[in-house]
């Protein structure tokens, strides 16, 4: 066999291979990475929750029992157009012929699916004592009200588990104190929202609202210590209420994540994007589409000049 047919299978191999990576398309892998991020939960006072341990999983959260409580949370979903204050209003009144109550709370404590795709304009609490019955009857009631029948959209109700603390320093002048950190609001960033009391030689500042985790409580210890000019350590962190029943964090079941279509969309591709079909045609930017061109390229012109050497050769008489 000459030379040139010698080449010739590496030059048909040359063309098989740009074949072959004309269909392909570059494959890649896209690993989804949640990442924790701050929720402004807004009460009914305009305070933004602005801490960033939360977000659709549950912090570290060690101050538990009597600190950490089950409550029933209903959050409202006005129609377009309600007129909330009078809303809340209707609530409220519904609440007290029932014999309890209901206090705004951050949508924050509420499960991550029921935040998907909108935030409720209006989250409540109701007390310790009621259960997910009590609530569904408050609201329907409140809705077929001629008031507010036409305010509520759609609502839903959860058992969730809230943080219901107390910090307490002792002051010389508690009024100060309490009035320092008001100003610089260093506990309404951390917290949202939060009560002060004052008592003799003593500040107590109670928060009930999503769980915080233990760096975060530790750091509003901090903050309260700074202000006081004494040892965090000397701040106690107790449950606000000793009554009632309290919940063991490490019983809990962990919370069940939530893929929003964002995170879909980039989790799985095959939903976001087209089959590709089997005959494409290659792009020119593809590397191994050129370089197996230029490869092909090459080999013609090596048999080409093979080629011409052997006519240009003198033949043997």
């Amino acid at each position: 066999m000459s030379r040139s047919f010698k080449v010739v299978p590496v030059v048909l191999l040359a063309f098989a291979l740009a074949g072959c990576t004309a269909g392909v398309a570059p494959t890649t892998s896209t690993t989804a990475t949640h990442h924790s991020s701050g929720v402004a939960a807004v009460d009914d006072g305009g305070s933004d929750l602005g801490r960033d341990d939360l977000g659709n999983g549950r912090p570290l959260v060690s101050n538990d029992g009597l600190m950490v409580r089950r409550r029933v949370a209903i959050a409202v979903y006005p129609a377009p157009g309600a007129n909330l204050v009078s809303l809340r209003k209707e609530l409220d009144s519904v609440a007290a012929r029932a014999h309890t109550s209901l206090s705004s709370i951050p949508p924050g404590v509420l499960d991550p699916a029921l935040l998907e795709p909108d935030t409720p304009a209006m989250t409540l609490a109701l007390p310790p004592t009621e259960n997910l019955a009590d609530a569904r009857t408050l609201v329907d009631s409140a809705s077929s009200a001629a008031r507010a029948s036409s305010d509520v959209a759609a609502y839903n109700v959860d058992a969730v588990l809230v943080h219901d603390l107390r910090f307490t320093v002792s002051s010389a002048s508690p009024a100060v104190l309490a009035t320092v950190i008001a100003r610089e609001g260093i506990l309404s960033d951390a917290l949202g929202s939060y009560l002060t009391s004052l008592g003799r030689h003593q500040v107590a500042f109670t928060y009930t609202g999503p769980l915080l985790s233990d760096e975060l409580v530790e750091s509003v210890r901090a903050a309260v210590a700074r202000r006081a000019h004494v040892r965090p350590a000397t701040v106690t962190i107790s449950p606000r209420s000793t009554t009632g029943v309290g919940v063991d964090m490490a019983k809990e079941p962990a919370l069940v994540p939530v893929f929003t279509q964002e995170s879909a969309a980039h989790h799985d591709h095959s939903a976001a994007q087209p089959a590709a079909k089997a005959s494409s045609q290659s792009s020119p930017s593809s590397p191994w589409t050129v370089a197996a061109i230029a490869l092909a390229a090459l080999l013609i012109l090596t048999l080409v000049q093979l080629k011409i050497r052997r006519t240009r050769r003198p033949h043997k008489s």
